[in-house]
């Protein structure tokens, strides 16, 4: 599936947020989930918004306060990531 150019650098940038041992698997969740909701949608491309979502729900709950820090730095705010309830 193809990736904006967005979703690809923000996805990199926000993994740096995250302890190094820990990026590769949440890499790979945040993958393969960006691609499931791209597709339940109906698109053919992961979109910025989509890629930060999926990472979201990627990253463990004790982890969250890094990604906070580094969604902030871009502007963007976890609490309009995350799950609803």
């Amino acid at each position: 599936m193809q990736w904006s150019d967005e979703a690809t650098e923000i996805l990199t940038e926000l993994l740096r947020y995250l302890p190094p041992n820990s990026r590769e698997v949440i890499e790979e969740k945040t993958g393969a989930r960006a691609e499931a909701l791209t597709e339940a949608m109906a698109e053919d491309e992961v979109a910025m918004e989509t890629a930060v979502r999926a990472l979201v729900e990627s990253t463990p709950k004790r982890m969250k306060p890094r990604l906070r820090e580094g969604l902030n730095y871009h502007g963007l705010d976890l609490d309009e990531f995350e799950e609803e309830p």
